[in-house]
């Protein structure tokens, strides 16, 4: 049985709500919210359970794609074709278009400035400072950049407060590498530099475009919707974005214009896996578990994404709930099932995700994460 979940604002009035809604970017105002709602798929089974001791206190459910060369999908749970938002796993789409207009070599952009464009990156001292460098480059400033600011990734990771300002400023955003890729285009096509996040703007047009033709999706299929850092963010099935993924993780400088830059923006984060992502976070320890074999990128909502080139292969995971608690934990699990990790032994880097424990405020083990699901084989 399928549960569906809809927007409940002015009930009665479906297109009215649809026209408030909008006004804060989520949707078209001409969209009925039947065509739009998000559902949880019939089938749906739990990924991974967390233990209090020895009873269960909370259960995630998660949808997985499991992709190969062509595409097609090898291995699920739950619904393969679900479609949800892409968040910040659609980074090195984004990027494309800043290469195959010739504007990266434009301002000689190396790969460590590409790296942090394409990441989310910690918003360490080392982070910002190669987006401060990214922005120079093409003439731009922090002043320009409209991403926002808060608690910096590594400072969350680290469990530090920001006591010198850290969380206020818009360098150390964990998208502002991102935002100094879309000023860079900007500049380039001569497109007014406060309006580089306008979805109508000739930056976003060619953003959408090309994730459109890598993940092999109609563009009038992706309606827009507003990312956390304020740029515009699109919904795609997870088999498409499991497909992206394959591709760029097998790109190569010998086919299209679009698979050049893939190769590019591949080359750079296995070179600087630290500069898109962050110590102890999950894309990083992943990136280095399998050098230059992986790439990988993770969103908002528990959203991760992955592509291999042995075997050549892509993944895409999104827990139902959007809690990232079971994220790494159901990754693993279903790396140990396709054969990509037998030995933890192997894996010194991916063992903080196998069963991690749980710990209250006084640092007693309380309980456990564990996966608990069977990919299908399809």
């Amino acid at each position: 049985m399928e549960t569906t979940f809809k927007f409940v604002l002015f009930r009665s009035d479906r297109r009215k709500s649809a026209f408030l809604l909008s006004g804060f970017g989520y949707l078209d105002a001409a969209m009925d919210l039947n065509t739009i709602h998000q559902t949880i798929p019939a089938g749906a089974e739990p990924a991974a359970i967390i233990y209090r001791g020895t009873v269960v206190e909370a259960t995630h459910y998660a949808s997985i794609a499991v992709v190969d060369s062509t595409g097609k999908v090898t291995h699920a749970l739950g619904d393969p074709e679900m479609v949800t938002m892409t968040r910040s796993s659609i980074k090195p789409f984004q990027l494309v278009p800043l290469l195959t207009s010739g504007a990266a070599d434009e301002y000689g952009f190396s790969n460590p400035n590409l790296s942090i464009m394409a990441g989310s990156h910690s918003g360490t001292d080392e982070h910002i400072k190669v987006v401060a460098a990214n922005l120079k480059r093409a003439g731009n400033d922090v002043s320009h950049l409209q991403c926002g600011h808060h608690w910096p990734l590594g400072m969350q990771t680290e469990n530090r407060y920001p006591l010198s300002g850290e969380d206020k400023d818009p360098l150390r955003h964990n998208c502002s590498g991102k935002h100094s890729g879309f000023l860079a285009q900007a500049r380039y096509l001569g497109v007014d530099p406060a309006s580089y996040l306008d979805p109508k703007s000739e930056v976003q047009k060619r953003v959408k475009a090309a994730i459109a033709e890598i993940c092999e999706y109609p563009e009038e299929k992706m309606y827009i919707g507003t990312d956390g850092c304020s740029a515009p963010n699109f919904p795609l099935p997870l088999r498409n974005l499991a497909l992206g993924f394959m591709k760029l993780a097998n790109a190569t400088n010998d086919g299209s214009r679009t698979d050049r830059a893939l190769a590019r923006i591949k080359e750079a984060m296995s070179e600087f896996p630290l500069l898109f992502s962050g110590e102890s976070r999950f894309d990083h320890n992943l990136m280095r578990s399998y050098p230059w074999k992986v790439i990988c990128k993770g969103g908002a909502e528990a959203l991760q994404a992955i592509g291999f080139n042995e075997p050549k292969i892509g993944i895409v995971v999104k827990v139902h709930d959007g809690n990232a608690r079971g994220l790494g934990v159901i990754c693993l699990e279903v790396l140990r099932q396709l054969g990509l990790a037998q030995n933890m032994d192997d894996f010194p880097h991916l063992k903080r995700y196998d069963m991690p424990e749980v710990k209250n405020n006084a640092g007693l083990v309380t309980g456990h994460v564990m996966p608990t699901f069977k990919l299908r084989s399809l």
